[in-house]
């Protein structure tokens, strides 16, 4: 589906602006059509989205907080129907008009790279409730922007109290397909695939450093400030 009129929102933690945010906007900016950008949650200094959505993080688990965000955004009359979600660390790096639906492999491939833990069991519970379910069993694990129409993400959200792995359930729930696409995120100075072609990428907190590479080119690819920055 073409993201030219459609939104984009950020989950976003009340604490002090992040580089990574600043320049995930601008990637957004110059690479991706899109309507509004919105941020649920906390609102750093110097940012100025479309539109900012104050919610106190409350819960007992990042889940719960999320899962809080999550029912926000679909309750909003004003967001459009289909919004795109972003982290604020994913950074679209060359020009696109889409956003199509990826998934990393079969839950089952998945799972058997993952260390023991909690979220190998999270991933498992899931693929089980999904097998019982008769529903496909992708991994939408992945770190990159994701299509949700509100309805459906509301029905899902209400279905399954304890909800985790939120674009997993959604995508094989509502059958989204997709290609098969390997993860863009970069946990190191190394990555082992080529980031500088790359569409879309994510960094973890390892690369935020003024000497790593990969954070120099992504800082180099978006010189200018943004609209939504002070």
């Amino acid at each position: 589906m073409e993201t030219r009129l459609l939104d984009i929102v950020y989950f976003v933690k009340d604490a002090p602006l992040n580089e990574e945010l600043r320049y995930s906007l601008r990637s957004v900016c110059k690479n991706m059509p899109h309507a509004r950008v919105w941020i649920f949650g906390g609102l750093p200094r110097g940012i100025y989205p479309d539109v900012h959505i104050k919610i106190k993080q409350t819960g007992r688990t990042k889940w719960d907080k999320v899962r809080n965000m999550f029912i926000a955004a679909c309750k909003n009359k004003e967001l459009s129907e289909d919004f795109v979600l972003f982290n604020d660390d994913f950074f679209i790096m060359q020009p696109i008009d889409k956003i199509e639906p990826l998934y990393r492999c079969s839950l089952e491939n998945h799972i058997k790279v993952l260390a023991k833990g909690s979220y190998r069991e999270l991933l498992t519970t899931v693929m089980n409730d999904l097998k019982h379910k008769n529903k496909t069993t992708l991994s939408y694990e992945l770190h990159t922007p994701f299509l949700f129409n509100k309805k459906k993400l509301l029905k899902l959200i209400e279905n399954t109290p304890d909800l985790h792995c939120t674009r997993t359930l959604y995508g094989n729930i509502y059958k989204i397909g997709g290609e098969k696409s390997a993860d863009v995120k970069v946990f190191n100075s190394r990555p082992t695939f080529d980031y500088r072609h790359s569409k879309m990428l994510s960094t973890d907190d390892s690369v935020m450093n003024i000497n790593n590479d990969v954070w120099r080119y992504i800082k180099k690819s978006f010189p200018d400030k943004c609209e939504y920055e002070a």
